[in-house]
């Protein structure tokens, strides 16, 4: 599958909650965002970037005026210096809290280089055997490395209300595996998290 290739060539750069409780969405775009992400994607040598964007005319073009590891402008380091307000608020644009610096720290930052990525994969994995012969998508960005084999009992149900149910009334016990068939990117109601 598609997934699981592109998955074992693209490593894992960045690692947020729930996966983590060190870094929070916020600190993505102290780090540079998105388009930080992909200028370590890119210089990886992972990345097409003479793809048109909607932003402009290629990556490439997008990745020199944002990725905060090149050469950014003035501008752009103001923009990923916008921190949490700490209040919430319905208004766009109703606070101007900023961090005092960016997050460049790509070997111990909220996104890493390849030489430092959290995992030379990416967090996703295509697994088949007798539960699901047609394959099925595991989050191992999600899985702690003690359990990335397993061996033991499978709890399939038909639905997350079902797991959950299951789980409060005991009758999935420890070391189970919980199996929720028809979930994923072709399933509805798609990946969610499941905590």
């Amino acid at each position: 599958a598609d997934i699981d290739r592109l998955s074992r060539e693209v490593p894992q750069l960045c690692k947020v909650a729930p996966n983590t409780q060190k870094y929070h969405i916020e600190d993505v775009h102290r780090a540079g965002g998105i388009m930080a992400i992909l200028g370590e994607l890119d210089r990886a040598g992972v990345l097409d970037t003479s793809v048109p964007t909607v932003y402009g005319d290629s990556l490439k073009a997008a990745l020199e005026e944002w990725d905060i590891m090149r050469s950014p402008s003035s501008e752009v380091v103001e923009f990923f210096k916008a921190g949490p307000g700490g209040v919430p608020t319905q208004t766009a644009f109703s606070q101007s809290a900023r961090w005092p610096s960016l997050d460049g720290d790509r070997a111990t930052g909220c996104i890493r280089d390849l030489e430092h990525a959290f995992s030379r994969e990416g967090g996703l994995a295509v697994l088949y055997g007798n539960i699901a012969l047609d394959g099925c998508v595991v989050k191992t960005a999600g899985v702690d490395d003690s359990i990335l084999v397993f061996e033991g009992k499978a709890h399939v149900v038909e639905s997350q209300d079902q797991a959950v149910a299951n789980v409060l009334e005991g009758k999935v016990k420890e070391g189970d595996v919980v199996v929720i068939r028809y979930e994923g990117p072709k399933g509805g109601p798609g990946m969610q998290e499941m905590l």
